[in-house]
């Protein structure tokens, strides 16, 4: 065997981790001066509106009413001005907050400190997790634990749930070549894009939108609590759909001849004529007009915010692509067409002025000179009539790039892991695999031992003993999660990789069940009976991978040997490839009678009265062990 094994360089992480720190801190600054600028920026602002106002008033009775009307209307302006002014500078700290705790999980990422990493998880992270009661690997490769942890940067919570769901099939259901290749080439392309995946991510990470996310899901479960809005929800019909849009169109039109025949003469009177009460009547009545136009608008209202959810992400992308539009034109994305960038900046230029119905003076006084109400919501209700019908593709789409988002990510903070070649995938044969310089994804690159190993139809099953510790089902979880990587089109920790995709079957991590009734034996042979029947699935087309660890450790050395042997020689002659883990060194003979088992081990060497482990692969049956040793060291009475 031509040994490939080594340990990760440790500088091109260090330097990578010391460009993202130097990037944190910049952006933490920024954040500092724009807080500050904020606070100053608001003190100003009140007392400048204040001041403006009281000088207004004392000047109200002794100009014109024309000089009156035009005070009127530069102080909505400046108001307007400073509410805009002060907007920016919010939006902007918040901006680089983000993007500072976007680079400091790029470096918890990079440590695995998995500890601080669930401290910012994203508010849906835990809502995506749902895994099927026995699934085949789940457990056993930590995928629903440390591994989405680590690969769920995604900015939506459809896409978190897509990723996950991914990571429980694609080792079940491979994917077909296809798709894993086509999903590799759009993420080997957006990795490239670091400033664009650095601002995606930064969306879950801004406060603006982590409080319409809470808000928007306190919504839905409070409808999803509600069974009677459930039914009416899902009784609705097409007619009655046109019936209220029709009806809102028609209260529109109301709502603007009230402003005009009832506001605008009383305004343009008041003008000639300063009197407030002859504005009381006339303003009584269109406030009417107003509170019954809120609750006939509300469903718009609420309508385009939820719809803004994705239509603010897709404009983001939009904005960070804009740089790059050449270099992303092969990821096929509709809505980055010309007519989509428009409709979706008309769309959402339009929700930015409904919540200008949050200030409730401004909101107010606004519709004085101006139907907002009538004419934004009329014009939005035909937008999101037009828009309705492409936002599901559009999402949809959205929803794929947050996924291959995430893989591009993962891809730029670990410098050794690569997508699949093309080379690669022509190689790949149900009869052959290759993988060298494969490291565990879970360990940081700087602690990470890589090994190397070939396997053919010659020898289809690996036993691989060692001591304790040495690294035996850290191997084989290695092994299982580099392939459910390459299975998902996403980066593998190796240099060079070659397995046909396949599906897995695990046996690494079995518990026993009180409920159930089932001890730890027990469940470990329904487990092997399991991996059994699906090996001899004859529907089962695509090629298998069983990982089995420390094999019947649950029983008595004479029942295990025979157990073990028998298993073994029933898992030769399979569409498969397997390793089997034990402590067992007696089954390291039937590689004398039957050279269809490969003999591979771990082992260790004692230095200073320690013991020094490798964690390298290396052929044969292991000729150490360490078991009484351990004992001794920990003071048990072993001479």
């Amino acid at each position: 065997m031509e040994d490939h094994s080594k340990l990760i360089d440790p500088k091109n992480s260090e330097q990578k981790k010391m460009k993202f720190e130097s990037a944190r801190r910049k952006s933490e600054n920024y954040d500092k001066k724009l807080k500050r600028l904020d606070n100053t920026f608001a003190l100003f602002r009140l007392i400048s509106i204040i001041t403006f106002l009281a000088v207004i008033v004392s000047l109200f009775k002794n100009q014109s009413t024309s000089t009156n009307f035009l005070f009127i209307v530069l102080f909505l302006i400046y108001c307007l001005l400073t509410s805009w002014i002060h907007n920016v500078i919010q939006v902007n700290q918040k901006k680089w907050k983000a993007l500072s705790l976007s680079y400091q999980l790029s470096i918890l990422r990079m440590d695995r400190n998995f500890e601080k990493l669930e401290n910012e998880i994203a508010p849906w992270h835990k809502e995506c997790i749902s895994v099927p009661k026995g699934h085949i690997y789940s457990s056993d490769l930590d995928i629903h634990s440390q591994l989405f942890l680590l690969f769920n940067t995604c900015s939506t919570k459809n896409g978190s749930s897509k990723l996950f769901k991914l990571f429980m099939e694609a080792g079940i259901n491979p994917c077909d070549n296809k798709s894993s290749k086509e999903r590799s080439l759009k993420s080997k392309l957006l990795s490239k894009q670091s400033i664009l995946l650095r601002r995606f991510e930064s969306l879950r990470l801004d406060e603006n939108f982590l409080q319409k996310f809470y808000k928007e899901n306190e919504k839905n479960k409070e409808k999803n609590n509600s069974k009677n809005e459930n039914e009416i929800i899902q009784n609705q019909n097409i007619s009655e759909n046109k019936y209220q849009f029709h009806m809102r169109n028609i209260y529109s039109f109301i709502n603007f001849l009230a402003w005009v025949f009832i506001l605008l003469p009383t305004l343009i009177n008041f003008i000639q004529n300063p009197n407030v009460e002859l504005l009381i009547q006339p303003l009584f009545l269109y406030s009417m007009f107003l509170l019954f136009g809120v609750f006939i608008f509300t469903p718009v209202t609420e309508k385009a915010e939820k719809i803004s959810q994705s239509s603010k992400k897709i404009e983001q992308v939009i904005k960070a692509l804009s740089k790059s539009q050449k270099s992303v034109q092969s990821l096929n994305l509709s809505f980055l067409e010309p007519t989509s960038i428009k409709e979706i900046d008309s769309l959402n230029f339009l929700i930015n002025l409904i919540s200008l119905r949050g200030n409730f003076i401004f909101w107010i006084t606004l519709h004085i000179f101006f139907p907002f109400d009538a004419i934004i919501c009329f014009v939005i209700q035909l937008k999101l009539k037009s828009i309705e019908k492409k936002l599901p593709i559009w999402e949809e789409e959205l929803y794929e790039f947050d996924l291959l988002s995430s893989f591009a990510r993962f891809h730029l903070e670990n410098s050794v892991s690569h997508f699949l070649t093309e080379e690669e995938r022509n190689l790949a044969s149900p009869d052959y695999i290759e993988f060298v310089n494969m490291g565990h994804p879970l360990i940081p690159e700087y602690n990470r031992i890589s090994n190397t190993l070939k396997l053919n139809k010659t020898s289809p099953v690996i036993l691989l003993t060692g001591s304790n510790m040495a690294g035996k089902s850290t191997f084989l979880r290695t092994f299982g999660i580099n392939v459910l990587l390459a299975n998902m089109g996403a980066p593998v920790c190796a240099s060079r990789f070659i397995v046909k995709p396949s599906r897995l079957l695990c046996a690494i991590r079995i518990d026993d069940s009180l409920s159930d009734g089932t001890s730890y034996f027990y469940a470990e042979v329904k487990r092997l009976k399991f991996i059994l029947n699906s090996l001899n699935n004859k529907n089962n087309i695509e090629p298998s991978i069983f990982l089995i660890d420390e094999i019947f450790r649950g029983t008595n050395n004479k029942e295990r040997y025979i157990g073990s042997l028998n298993i073994i020689h029933s898992l030769f002659n399979k569409n498969s490839f397997g390793i089997i883990s034990t402590h067992d060194l007696a089954l390291a003979d039937i590689n004398q009678s039957d050279t269809r088992l490969r003999n591979m081990h771990f082992r260790e060497h004692i230095e200073n009265n320690k013991l020094i482990f490798d964690y390298l692969i290396k052929e044969g049956p292991c000729p150490t062990t360490n078991a009484l040793f351990i004992m001794k060291q920990e003071g048990l009475p072993i001479p």
